[in-house]
């Protein structure tokens, strides 16, 4: 087994993969049902005045300011109710001095009026109405183009759509929305020991986890994933995969990344492309590969479950987020007390993963290779390189895993 040579910090395997990625240009029209969380390819102008006339803020009645001068609780001024016009219709009368219109809310205000009573100020008699206040011009009036402006610059190319958004579209009459194409993102696990499920175990086989857990995070993170299936152990079948990923924005390969005299990824990769870094100065994680081939950005992750899950979210997450033109992801961070010691020697940086419970962390990661560690951790402790002890009741800052 060849070793790995210098082994790249975390902080510059970010920087090197920040330089590399780049943002997709693709655009897309989508319908306005599949818009949120997608960003937005262009601005929004508004083509119209919304709300497109005035409007009603209350239930009550259209009126002439004017005409409720002199009216007080005691002494009421007195209206004849012309019309009561229900949700959805338009009256196309006349209210005169003296007169008054009932109005919902949302409802168009006649032309003649200038000021809405609220109910509440208010009792009928017959074809009555009478009015106990006092009330001023556009009083409970929304009146058109309040909320958004003809030639209003509504929404920014860039923005990622919220359903607040979606709605100010809608709103707009739209039905779909140009946004920019999600990554798509091509998954290949390797390894002669992974099987597909399904399929019976052999003695020293497992099934494949990485390309599921990998699917996880590429559609958590903004991409599209495509599971390409388990690549043979054979530098002309890797040769073929990283020449198939070249056509998608990124490919990931879990397995096959370790210095080792059957791990063929990394040679495979300096052959048709460049190795931008083999190799990080962290635990787990340490044979994480970026690269580029014909212009694909190419991630080789770790075989082992726990170890790929996290080099996920700390390096194939913010390239995601760049591609798609997302804000990158920020990390939550909580300061709990230690449930019990924690004893960390490494030569490299740890991610140590943890459970939450009762207000304090506990550690859940046993080895790289371990499922449980993987599916039971709320986050991760950093630990530097070094001999470190953690004792029971001592402060530690977690870092939050990404939740749905």
């Amino acid at each position: 087994m060849k070793p790995f040579g210098e082994l790249t910090t975390r902080e510059d395997a970010l920087r090197i993969i920040e330089e590399n990625i780049r943002p997709i240009d693709r655009t897309e029209r989508v319908p306005l049902e599949a818009a949120a969380g997608r960003v937005l390819a262009s601005d929004v102008i508004a083509g119209f005045d919304v709300p497109p006339f005035d409007r009603a803020s209350m239930d009550g009645y259209a009126v002439r300011a004017a005409d409720t001068a002199e009216a007080t609780e005691d002494e009421p001024a007195r209206f004849r109710l012309v019309a009561v016009q229900h949700t959805g219709e338009v009256y196309q009368g006349r209210v005169r001095r003296g007169e008054c219109m009932e109005i919902a809310t949302g409802g168009p205000v006649p032309p003649d009026c200038d000021a809405v009573v609220k109910v509440e100020d208010t009792s009928k008699e017959g074809d009555q109405v009478l009015i106990r206040v006092q009330v001023a011009v556009g009083k409970d009036i929304s009146p058109a183009g309040e909320d958004m402006r003809r030639g209003d610059r509504v929404l920014e190319a860039g923005s990622p759509l919220s359903p607040g958004m979606v709605g100010a579209l809608a709103a707009l009459g739209h039905d779909s929305a140009e946004v920019y194409q999600r990554p798509r993102v091509a998954i290949y696990s390797s390894g002669p020991e992974i099987v597909p499920q399904g399929q019976p175990l052999k003695p020293g086989q497992v099934y494949d986890v990485n390309s599921f857990t990998l699917q996880a995070v590429v559609e958590a993170m903004g991409g599209v994933p495509v599971k390409k299936g388990i690549v043979g152990d054979d530098v002309g079948l890797i040769e073929a995969a990283l020449r198939d990923a070249s056509g998608y924005d990124i490919g990931v390969f879990s397995g096959g990344s370790s210095v080792g005299s059957k791990d063929l990824f990394g040679e495979a990769v300096g052959m048709l492309g460049v190795v931008h870094f083999h190799g990080v100065k962290v635990k787990p994680g340490k044979p994480t590969l970026f690269g580029e081939v014909e212009g694909t950005p190419i991630f080789g992750m770790p075989g082992y479950p726990t170890s790929c899950l996290n080099n996920s979210y700390v390096y194939l997450a913010p390239a995601l987020r760049k591609m798609a033109r997302l804000p990158p992801l920020e990390s939550r961070r909580v300061t709990v007390p230690m449930s019990h010691r924690l004893v960390s020697r490494s030569d490299r940086e740890s991610f140590i993963t943890v459970g939450l419970a009762g207000g304090r962390a506990y550690k859940v990661f046993k080895q790289s290779g371990d499922i449980t560690s993987m599916a039971h951790a709320d986050g991760y402790i950093i630990m530097p390189e070094g001999d470190h002890v953690v004792e029971e009741g001592e402060p530690v800052e977690v870092t939050l895993l990404p939740r749905p």
